[in-house]
């Protein structure tokens, strides 16, 4: 036996170099918190095609309405109103008529001055016979189609503040 003063000669060296798997407990919780991130930005991704599809299928829907020989101002309406219907429950905007129906529109338009003239003036478009639409209406709701996803964002979530300011919940 050799006796000397160096220290490392008695170090016995493993025969077996250690192993890499299975990995040490903290990689697994690295590992599923990543899949959750990979799954909800999966998830987030198809929602805002899901609003995208709705918005282009509308414009896409106005642009053959444009395309008719005699495009009727109800027609124009109805297909605002079939928008609103994606986007809120029926029982909120299906009942809507007249002034309730032009103060939800309203209230969903990015411009300054009202969509479609004066309230008395759109009722009466709205429910006479014979109205047909001109450029001016396919290019204000053209607007208000592009605009509408961004203003249900911002009105839910002002309605989801004052309620909880108010202490006013539905449910």
């Amino acid at each position: 036996m050799p006796t000397s003063n160096n220290p490392f000669e008695q170090i016995i060296l493993p025969t077996q170099a250690p192993s890499a798997w299975p990995p040490a407990p903290i990689y697994w919780v690295i590992l599923g918190a990543m899949l959750m991130l990979l799954a909800l930005l999966v998830w987030l991704f198809k929602q805002h095609q899901k609003k995208q599809k709705k918005t282009k299928q509308a414009l896409v829907a106005l642009k053959q309405l444009r395309q008719q020989a005699t495009p009727r101002f109800a027609e124009l309406n109805q297909l605002l109103k079939g928008l609103a219907l994606q986007y809120y429950p029926r029982h909120q905007v299906a009942s809507l008529t007249g002034e309730a129906w032009f103060n939800f529109i309203q209230a969903h338009h990015t411009g300054s001055t009202p969509l479609f003239g004066e309230q008395t003036q759109f009722c009466q478009r709205l429910y006479q016979q014979p109205s047909m639409c001109d450029e001016q209406d396919f290019k204000s709701v053209s607007h208000w189609i592009k605009g509408f996803p961004a203003q249900v964002k911002r009105l839910k979530k002002s309605t989801s503040v004052d309620q909880s300011l108010t202490g006013q919940h539905h449910v």
